[in-house]
């Protein structure tokens, strides 16, 4: 047995072994340890981990992001449980067990294997061991899997969802200390609400959008000429979460240039004329174009009866629905792209006016931590 030393590996730094359905991460490797070997395992969106046995481990699984669904059965015995960020489970030997990801933005979890001393362990290197059982994996993965659908909860929280970017595997979902009612929350019965140093999730009753497309005519006619403007939040056609009483109407200037500040912030103040004739409250900012690939802003629909998104407004249910997927979809990979957001980010520091050099670390937050409106620039 080789000396042993102390490890240190952040969770976004271990060694990835791809098998097509997930991926390991190893932190530390079967032949770093004497009885044990700790992974990250990545499921991706909507996927899972196949189902799979060990003869010669124990294994224990922390939850880190995402919610998931791990079945386990053992001699006509089977368990299921509902795994949110920092819950734990313990897989005993014998037991065949999978993890499925719930959400669209897939899902993380801390793999620590304990080896049985009178069992023999199945491969002798973390690698070498990845690639026999990937071997049954493959077989999974070469059948197919039958396309999960997510419904709302999954959508909105994909939509709530922040992210930041370490190691080789780039955008990791930042959601460990969310609230449990916006893991698992159905959107139409709550809302995200701060008193003070609280941040509290309250019950809601929706109730019918206001915004159709008479009044999207009547607003932008009031705006006509000047910067683009969107319909962003629960008005919004795609929004998957319904208004609710007291909701605002959540409209955004659409921004590209710098030099367009001055007439985006023209199109700010011509809101006050039309505000008076709306049932409820304008909640009017700034958006820099290149934002709304992000996954918070899913919803936005140009309000413009000649751009295309006014076909939203008509469209059936399960037509907006399929469409906010795939805008949450496209999103996810957008925020994937470590080209793309490096790119992003850049520019953003750049129309804000300040000094790149002094940023030590950035993240994307979710829409309802508060958009930082452009507004100050004008």
């Amino acid at each position: 047995m080789p000396f042993l030393v102390p490890i240190h590996a952040p969770a976004t730094r271990g060694e990835p072994f791809d098998f097509g359905t997930h991926a390991n991460d190893f932190l530390v490797k079967r032949e770093e340890a004497r009885a044990t070997e700790t992974f990250l395992v990545r499921v991706p969106g909507l996927g899972a981990v196949p189902e799979h046995v060990h003869a010669d481990m124990e294994q224990t699984f922390v939850f880190l992001s995402g919610v998931g669904t791990a079945t386990l059965r053992c001699d006509g015995d089977q368990v299921t449980y509902r795994c949110l960020p920092g819950d734990t489970i313990f897989v005993p030997v014998g037991w065949h067990h999978s993890v499925a990801a719930d959400s669209l933005e897939g899902v993380t979890y801390v793999t620590v294997n304990a080896f049985l001393p009178d069992a023999k362990r199945v491969g002798g290197t973390a690698i070498f061991h990845a690639e026999e059982v990937n071997t049954a994996f493959a077989k999974v993965l070469a059948a197919g899997r039958s396309e999960r659908v997510a419904d709302e909860t999954a959508l909105f929280r994909c939509a709530e969802t922040a992210f930041r970017w370490d190691g080789p595997a780039g955008a990791w979902v930042q959601d460990y200390t969310s609230l449990i009612t916006t893991l698992t929350g159905s959107p139409e019965a709550y809302r995200v609400d701060r008193i003070g140093p609280f941040e509290i999730a309250r019950t809601v009753t929706p109730v019918a959008a206001i915004l159709t497309r008479s009044l999207a005519d009547e607003i932008h006619a009031t705006v006509a000429g000047l910067a683009p403007v969107v319909v962003e939040g629960s008005q919004s056609p795609l929004s998957v979460k319904p208004p609710y009483a007291g909701s605002d109407l959540d409209l955004l200037v659409v921004v590209r240039h710098s030099d367009e500040l001055a007439v985006a912030s023209k199109t700010v103040r011509a809101f006050d004329a039309v505000a008076d004739r709306i049932q409820l409250p304008l909640a009017v900012g700034m958006v820099y174009q290149p934002w709304l690939a992000l996954p918070g802003f899913y919803s936005t629909v140009n309000i413009d009866p000649s751009h295309e998104d006014r076909y939203w407004f008509s469209a059936a249910q399960p037509e907006r629905l399929a469409e906010a997927t795939r805008r949450l979809k496209a999103g996810l990979a957008t925020v994937r792209d470590q080209a793309r957001m490096a790119e992003m980010f850049q520019a953003t520091v750049a129309l804000a006016g300040l000094d790149h050099d002094l940023v030590r670390e950035w993240r994307v937050t979710p829409r309802w931590r508060g958009l930082d409106v452009l507004e100050p620039l004008t």
